[in-house]
Formats: C-alpha cells, structure tokens, sequence
C-alpha cells in the first residue's frame, strides 16, 4: 500500500511519541502497514505477561546482554553476525544472530510451563522446566540460519526490489544445541496417528508469535525436531530464545520459537501466523498462494493475509568472510561500510576463508577470482556430507592492484548447486545466488 507524505508523517509522530525508532517504524510499516504500526503504539505503554515494556529506542535496550561489540543491526532489535570476524567451526553464543521483532523477553525459568495440547493429544501436559530438563536429551551441531541470511543479494547482484532487513551474510552461524527430542513429547502426551498440523506458540513475545509445520516432518524426524534448553554448553540465552526453544533443523530459523510457552497439535485445522504469511513466506509470481482449510486457527492475521507460500527448507549456500559491497542498500547499523564503498586491502598472497552450508551436506565448493567466468575447486578444513552443518574451506590468492571480484559457488549432496539468480519473492528470503564479493587492492 502506497502512502500519501502526510499520512506517513502523521502516523511517525504518533509512533515516535511513544518511543518507537525510526528504523523500527519503515520495518513495521512495510511488513504490516498502519495497522502494525498502530499495534505496537498500543502496546508501546503496556508491559505483556509481566514483563518490560515491548519496544524501547536503542539496539542496547532491546538485548538480555549487551551486543555492540559482536553485532551489526538490520533493525533496533536485530542483531547481526560480524561473519568477517567468525573463523570458527562452532559460533560464540555472544556472536550468533539475534532475529526478534519485539524486545527479548526476561522469564523466570521457575515459574515458566509448556503447555501441549489439542484435539490430536489424547494425554495433555503441562510441563515445567525442571520436568522438561529431566526428560531424555541429546546435543547436535547444527546451522543455524534465518530466512532472510544473503537477501542483500537481491538489491545488489539482481535487481530484484524486495522488502526487510539488509542482513547480508549475518544471519547464519553454527551452534550446539541440547535438547529433548520431540520423540519424546509425543510418546508422554499420546499424540495421535491422525495429526496433521502442530503449532509452536510464543505467547510471551509479544501478541503474536509462533509458527507452524505440518506433523508428517515432526514424525518423519521425530529425533532431530525438538525443544532445546541449552546452547553451546550452557543454558539457553534469553536472546537465543531461553529458557526453552523449538528446534528445527534445515527449516529457516523462523519455526524454531524462542520463548515457547505452547504446543497445539490437530488433525482437524491447519494454522495461520505473522511469521509464516506476512514474514517467512514466498510472495510473488511464481508463487501461488496457499489456501486455507474451513476450520483453519487464525492468529494475528486473517485469510485475506496469505499472499504466498510459507518458507521451509533452507538452500545451499556460502560466503567469504569479508564484508560485501552494498551500493544499491543502505548497509545496517554498525557495518564498516559505507553505503557504495569497496572493502580494500594490500596487495600480497593471501589465504581466503569462507563458509558453505545446506541442509543436506556439503559436497564441494568452488571459488571464482574474475567473477564467475572461471572455478576451481575449494580446499574443505572440516568434513564434508555432514547434514545440517556447515563447512569452512579456504583457496590461496596473489592479489594484485585493482577491483577484482571474487565469488564462491557450493554443492551440495543431493546435486543441488547454487545458482547465478533466482525468482523473484517480495521478501527477498531464501535468496542462494552466488555471491560476488568486490575487492579493491591497493599497492
């Protein structure tokens, strides 16, 4: 929807009025129009389930832990990976991403509960966090990336005009998760064969939080899906999410919840939500939109609200870790490059890192220096063909006075390889094209 300047005008003086960044005010606006914004002035005074008021005016303010030094900010209370600065196999906590769209929520792992029920559970629960952490549980590396990891591809490299934050290659790091297998909450609340849909509910950030998936991927990996309480060793972060997330590996970082507080599973309606029609969805030409079933649950959106298709599977990817050229986009906050600025270095012999990542496995990666006229195959330091994780490869370069641009193109095990573009979708998500990382050498 187009907006006449004093309309706009109008509704930012109100929503500065009650405490709202400007960054945060466009965010909102594109996502949801006037009415999301005039959600969040509502609530801009109130404090939710006993908690700190929703929004506050600085990315400080928005953070359980202070994150300046780590991050780079797409919007006030997203926090960004530095992955020029990231060389590990396993990410920092401290530096892994932090995609909310409201203020970290502080809970009291005493008093907090999960509630699992719906007409698909034939023994409701309701667990506590000491119930939950006494149930089986297993810790796995895996990637962890969100949608919108690369959209700044979109505006740079294809023309493409899309919506949200210019993440870069931010929003994807490596984690250790530990967690209790959903295998585990089925057998205790007696889940039907029957179940079709679940819903993993927020119900603490914010009004509208939570995603769905059909039951066919929790059954079909009822070990790998679950809810983790820990991450990298220790408790799980409040940023990360903490006390208890859902985990789904693969899938955008989107469906696994932070803060979860509810699980709904049916085999009579499907769920509809914020994050997976007006966010984490497929919306354009080539994407049809999905319909509806007649006793579908709405919540925070309406029928007329799904324009697309919702994201799933991640694709394969990979970047450099050096910073990326954005002269088409306005880069985040706290980047260490201007807007249309080249990333420079000496002349001299160098050994370039980066990283590939698909759900399926890395099986090789390959480096352009002209910019994708020629590849060589990529040197890989860690195991190749791993599902759900990520690699670090490396190749050697003499760079030479000039612009050069340098690109990396992965494979990985089902074939699948990263393409020159890709279709259009108005959010930019999911966007793999291959990436091409402009240098300028100097003498």
């Amino acid at each position: 929807m187009l907006y006449q300047p004093r309309q706009k005008e109008a509704l930012w003086r109100a929503a500065e009025k009650a405490g709202m960044s400007r960054r945060w005010f466009l965010h909102l606006l594109s996502l949801g129009g006037a009415s999301a914004v005039m959600t969040a002035i509502r609530l801009s005074g109130k404090s939710l389930f006993g908690l700190s008021p929703v929004y506050a005016a600085g990315p400080e303010e928005n953070f359980a832990k202070p994150t300046k030094s780590y991050h780079i900010y797409p919007f006030a209370v997203e926090a960004g990976t530095r992955w020029w600065d990231v060389k590990t196999y396993i990410t920092p906590w401290e530096r892994v991403f932090i995609r909310n769209r409201y203020k970290t929520p502080l809970l009291d792992k005493a008093k907090w509960t999960l509630k699992i029920h719906g007409d698909a559970v034939e023994r409701p629960l309701t667990l506590t966090y000491d119930e939950l952490l006494k149930l089986p549980s297993r810790s796995e590396i895996r990637v962890h990336e969100c949608f919108g990891n690369g959209r700044t591809i979109n505006w740079e490299q294809l023309g493409h005009e899309v919506r949200g934050g210019n993440w870069g290659f931010s929003d994807v790091g490596q984690v250790e998760w530990t967690y209790v297998p959903m295998a585990e909450i089925l057998d205790r609340a007696k889940v039907k064969a029957d179940a079709k849909n679940l819903l993993f509910w927020s119900g603490v950030d914010g009004p509208d939080t939570g995603r769905p998936m059909p039951m066919s991927e929790i059954f079909s990996r009822p070990e790998e899906i679950g809810l983790a309480f820990g991450m990298n060793g220790i408790d799980l972060p409040p940023d990360h999410g903490g006390p208890v997330r859902a985990v789904v590996p693969g899938w955008g970082g989107a469906a696994s919840v932070k803060w979860l507080t509810e699980i709904v599973i049916s085999s009579t309606k499907g769920f509809w939500t914020r994050m997976h029609t007006k966010e984490e969805a497929y919306i354009g030409p080539d994407y049809p939109p999905e319909k509806p079933g007649p006793n579908d649950e709405f919540r925070g959106v309406t029928a007329q609200d799904i324009r697309g298709q919702m994201g799933t599977w991640l694709k394969v990817k990979s970047h450099l870790t050096i910073p990326y050229t954005m002269k088409n986009s306005e880069p985040p906050e706290g980047y260490p490059l201007k807007q249309g600025e080249t990333y420079t270095m000496p002349a001299g012999k160098y050994t370039m890192l980066g990283y590939a990542y698909s759900p399926h496995g890395i099986q090789k990666v390959e480096y352009s220096l002209d910019g994708g006229k020629t590849w060589k195959e990529a040197p890989i330091k860690d195991p190749l063909g791993l599902k759900y994780r990520w690699v670090r490869f490396e190749f050697p370069w003499e760079a030479t006075r000039g612009t050069h641009i340098l690109a990396t193109r992965a494979t990985d095990k089902r074939g699948e390889v990263q393409p020159d573009t890709v279709p259009f979708n108005e959010l930019g998500i999911n966007c793999n094209a291959v990436p091409k990382f402009e240098v300028n050498v100097t003498s």
